[in-house]
């Protein structure tokens, strides 16, 4: 006999309705990070790359490899090192280094391209959901039950990975 359940319990079916929204929600943000990119004037971006220019642009501070990581919740540091390396050679990004830490900012071309993205988004996108009359008090929830849901996602994913090691 199997101690793992055949179905889902009644409890998770919620909960499988909002993974697979945010599967089908993730694939349509991935895609408009790279459509909106591209509008605004840069090519050959990758979501993730979009993602880490925007995190090193953030507050227009210097970030380290480690921030930007923790910013974007990414634990495969090489990833965004590739899209960091990608961004300096194409000129959004540059670094300085301190001791042994290589330290990011946006370069006068990536803030400016930040910039034209954002036009692009109010264009396009916020335009789109004011027509749709969204709420966007009801969006900031949403993004609080999802930064919320994250951590949930993080906690179990280390207690998986501790029964996994037990086994």
């Amino acid at each position: 006999m199997s101690a793992t359940p055949e179905t889902p319990s009644s409890d998770s079916a919620g909960l499988s309705d909002l993974e697979f929204a945010m599967i089908v929600a993730g694939h349509g943000f991935h895609k408009w990070l790279v459509h909106c990119i591209e509008a605004a004037g840069a090519r050959g971006m990758s979501a993730l790359d979009v993602l880490v220019l925007h995190a090193v642009n953030l507050r227009a501070r210097d970030k380290k490899l480690a921030d930007v990581c923790l910013v974007l919740n990414v634990d495969d540091t090489h990833t965004v090192a590739y899209s960091l390396k990608k961004l300096e050679e194409q000129g959004y990004v540059v670094h300085r280094q301190d001791g042994r830490d290589r330290i990011y900012a946006a370069s006068a071309d990536g803030d400016e391209l930040c910039r034209k993205y954002l036009e692009v988004r109010e264009r396009t996108l916020v335009d789109s959901l004011r027509a749709d009359d969204v709420d966007f008090a009801k969006l900031s929830d949403t993004a609080r039950v999802l930064a919320r849901m994250s951590r949930y996602y993080s906690h179990a994913s280390r207690a998986a990975t501790i029964a996994t090691r037990k086994k």
